[in-house]
């Protein structure tokens, strides 16, 4: 285990400037996702007591092409980190970080493997899994990814080998955490097993990471007025859905308030979870946190309009999921 879910602090006057760091011999341009990213590995003396000397980090910026350019998303995954430390998911901690070689912002996420002091872990990304589990599995398109089959697949790996926690737990708070920030792109390869290559029998799941499709980041900021008329946001949060189906066979991907619901419903145990989980949630927090990101200075800073924003669709989000929760 790393520091995911810990909440590391980073003061406003302490923007990491990565531009003479130095990228990972093997994967310096990491080629999972969408968004361009580099993976980094930090000084000796980083200069921010905060950072772990000579670690890996992966600077993530936002896409910026054409018609989808939004060059303030990287504050979704910053943001997505401190709402898991409030909720107690283990997110990996993202800084607020900048390349002032090339006048880039981003965010700086900490890198869940090979920590000092801790085993090796092997990856076994959630998408090789498919593959093995559906014959003719598209992992380009991910059309039949769905908890059926991983549940059936967790189950079978808990009764032959030793997880390091419970595996049900564990998607409860991730799909609860995606429901709550509005993150529709949990694909396949957004979660991962790690397999200790010391203790050979021991697993666990991977950190949750890759959170920056979320926090309403498409919204513009000509368009946020709207959302503050209920039957608007309404409706945003009912259209929105999770990448995932229930069952492989479900034509349309479960919206993200279903998805807790048929939880919920399916497994009754976790209703307890779920509600205990909600209730972690503070709203003056929330508010802390966006005032806090405001203050960092940067090309590309968090806007006033954006954080009141995603206050406002965050605390929109969980009030829904727990008013539908408390009717079971």
């Amino acid at each position: 285990m790393g520091r995911e879910g810990q909440w590391i602090d980073q003061p406003v006057n302490q923007t990491i400037d990565i531009a003479n760091w130095k990228g990972d011999d093997e994967f310096e341009i990491y080629p999972e996702g969408a968004r361009d990213k580099s993976l980094l590995i930090s000084p000796s003396q980083p200069g921010y007591d905060f950072l772990i000397p000579g670690h890996r980090y992966l600077f993530k910026h936002s896409f910026q092409k054409g018609k989808r350019c939004h060059p303030d998303q990287y504050w979704a995954e910053i943001v997505a980190y401190r709402i898991g430390c409030m909720l107690d998911v283990p997110v990996p901690p993202a800084f607020v970080a900048y390349d002032s070689d090339n006048n880039v912002c981003g965010a700086l996420i900490e890198w869940f493997l090979n920590y000092p002091d801790q085993p090796e872990e092997r990856r076994v990304p959630g998408g090789d899994i498919m593959v093995d589990m559906i014959p003719g599995y598209d992992r380009k398109r991910g059309k039949e990814h769905n908890f059926v089959t991983i549940a059936r697949y967790l189950a079978v790996v808990d009764r032959n080998f030793s997880f390091e926690h419970n595996w049900l737990i564990f998607w409860c708070d991730m799909l609860l955490f995606d429901a709550i920030i509005g993150n529709t792109d949990r694909h396949q390869d957004n979660w991962e097993l790690l397999w200790n290559q010391v203790l050979a029998r021991h697993v666990r799941m991977s950190p949750v990471f890759d959170n920056g499709t979320s926090l309403g980041y498409e919204i513009l900021e000509s368009k946020m007025d709207d959302f503050y008329q209920p039957d608007k946001m309404a409706a945003y949060i009912r259209r929105g859905r999770h990448h995932l189906r229930w069952q492989s066979k479900d034509e349309l991907q479960c919206r993200h308030v279903d998805l807790i619901l048929d939880l919920a419903v399916k497994f009754p145990t976790l209703k307890g979870r779920i509600r205990e989980k909600l209730a972690l949630f503070d709203p003056d927090r929330l508010r802390s946190i966006m005032e806090n990101c405001r203050q960092y200075s940067l090309p590309v800073p968090l806007t006033q309009k954006r954080a009141d924003f995603i206050s406002h669709l965050v605390i929109s989000r969980q009030r829904t999921i727990e008013a539908e929760v408390n009717q079971l």
